[in-house]
């Protein structure tokens, strides 16, 4: 390129800042199914609401803790945490953010008619709010909560004017109002979310006037939308399209760690849970046949070939960099005979029939992996990929002999998965929320609550890696492999990629 066509396209480049400034058009993956920010815990919702509502506590790209409206926090005593607000802080309707509204945050995340997935439990253990002033209130727990802090990460404050609203009131945008860097502009399910900058959001300066997020489900889709110049950014790159992007310099590829891995949970309680052909009986249950299970996988093989190195190898549910999870935990090969020994061992020498269902997002082509390497020990396996818009409501009604889905330790913190996967369902409120394949018992709930309790984080560090231990040696959930955090943009935007794979419109910044 010579020297003056180099200075045109510098030129064109800056004369082009202003008007990228303006407008952010962002390609997503899977849609916000809400505006109710205590409705349907998921990526989907949680990732697009961060644009509109705040926590008390934030977290940066690798999951450190940072002041959000909270400007700092103490224990006051054994059950009882002190939060400061930060001064000036203003909703979009321009009230001001007060204790109050902290208070009727708290009180709505339970009582949410119908909910189908609740945030309650990021407030398990919490017994009550206390106004001390308008930037002063207390959090009253049952006992010790070290982790209060982190999981006030996940809970959206609103106004206390709208509090009391429903669903309905949220979704028409009526009752959306946040203290976020945007504001809604326009929503209505699966279009896009158009959202308007926030002139007075207190975190600073907000580098778009509009951002959407546009719902482009099918991944050759979303690729094609950037490459074409319809959007701007887009999220969860298909990985086989990731080498072609990053080697065109129209664009970037942002990847990075992320907390989510991909694992399989087996039904371990019902005796002939949906979907396995075992003569009555749920092979499930036995140990050994998890085991075989585990040892029948070709992880390296997986995160290799399958998710074309965007992935690694992994037997436990956690990436090893969360607090709680066992570093540097050598990968198990695939023993396809010692899997077929256990089998035999367990009574099945002729293997058995199962469904193994499949989340939509990501994950189809693991399931497509793993069973045929199930088939090939005597686990004749079918895989029956569930719509986004059903995968849910069907893994709640327990209708899953086996699935298989993304899961992210979204606090940073192995306490997370361990409270509300191996802990007992019902037992306590607020733990046991996503267990939905019978784990827990009088034992390991015990374990869970004091873990969850301990307030020396070396003392919990242990706890929690034993239970996590424990996990991995009883193969009461199958880790497959730590997915990375991959999006993409055009070469005149910066951005880095976050572990737990939110897209946050206010950090994409124009070059």
């Amino acid at each position: 390129m010579s020297l003056a066509q180099r200075l045109v396209l510098g030129l064109s480049l800056l004369l082009t800042v202003p008007a990228m400034a303006q407008t952010l058009r962002i390609g997503i993956q899977s849609p916000p199914s809400t505006l109710d920010p205590h409705w349907l815990l998921n990526l989907s919702n949680t990732g697009a609401l961060r644009n509109i509502y705040d926590t008390l506590v934030a977290r940066d790209e690798e999951m450190r803790l940072q002041p959000g409206l909270a400007e700092s926090w103490r224990v006051v005593d054994d059950t009882t945490w002190e939060f400061k607000l930060r001064p000036g802080v203003r909703f979009h309707d321009g009230a001001p953010l007060t204790s109050a509204d902290v208070a009727a945050s708290f009180q709505r995340v339970p009582n949410v008619p119908g909910n189908p997935n609740p945030y309650t439990i990021y407030l398990a253990g919490v017994t009550g709010v206390e106004v001390v002033d308008d930037l002063t209130f207390r959090i009253r727990t049952a006992g010790p909560s070290p982790i209060l802090p982190t999981n006030l990460t996940q809970i959206f404050i609103v106004p206390r004017s709208v509090a009391g609203k429903g669903n309905p009131e949220f979704n028409s945008g009526e009752a959306a109002i946040g203290t976020g860097p945007f504001r809604v502009g326009s929503w209505s399910t699966n279009a896009p979310l158009v959202m308007r900058r926030n002139e007075n959001w207190w975190g600073g300066t907000v580098p778009w006037d509009t951002a959407s997020l546009i719902p482009i489900p099918v991944d050759s889709a979303r690729v094609a939308a950037l490459l074409a110049g319809d959007v701007d950014f887009i999220n969860n790159v298909p990985l086989q399209d990731a080498p072609r992007i990053q080697a065109d310099n129209r664009f970037f590829l942002f990847a990075g760690p992320s907390i989510y891995a991909a694992n399989i949970y087996p039904d371990v309680e019902r005796p002939n849970p949906p979907g396995v052909e075992a003569g009555g009986q749920n092979p499930m249950r036995d140990v050994r046949v998890r085991r075989a299970m585990s040892l029948a996988l070709n992880r390296d093989g997986i995160a290799r070939q399958i998710m074309e190195g965007y992935a690694d190898p992994t037997d436990q549910p956690a990436p090893p960099f969360v607090f709680g999870a066992i570093p540097d935990r050598p990968v198990p090969a695939q023993d396809i005979n010692a899997a077929r020994a256990l089998l035999a061992e367990a009574g099945f020498p002729q293997g058995f029939g199962l469904t193994l269902f499949c989340s939509p997002s990501r994950t189809p082509r693991i399931c497509q992996a793993v069973a045929a390497a199930w088939t090939r020990i005597g686990i004749r396996t079918a895989v029956e990929v569930v719509p986004q818009a059903t995968f849910l409501t069907r893994r709640n009604r327990r209708e899953y002999g086996v699935f298989l889905t993304a899961f992210g330790s979204l606090t940073g913190e192995t306490s997370y998965i361990l409270g509300s996967q191996l802990h007992s369902a019902g037992t306590v409120p607020g733990l046991g929320t996503l267990n939905f394949t019978g784990l827990g018992s009088p034992e390991t709930d015990a374990l869970v609550q004091r873990a969850r309790a301990t307030l020396d984080d070396t003392e919990r560090l242990t706890q929690l890696r034993a239970l996590m231990q424990r996990v991995v040696d009883e193969s009461l959930i199958l880790g497959v492999g730590l997915l990375r955090s991959v999006d993409a943009g055009t070469a005149r935007l910066s951005f880095r990629a976050r572990a737990d794979e939110e897209v946050q419109a206010v950090r994409i910044l124009p070059r």
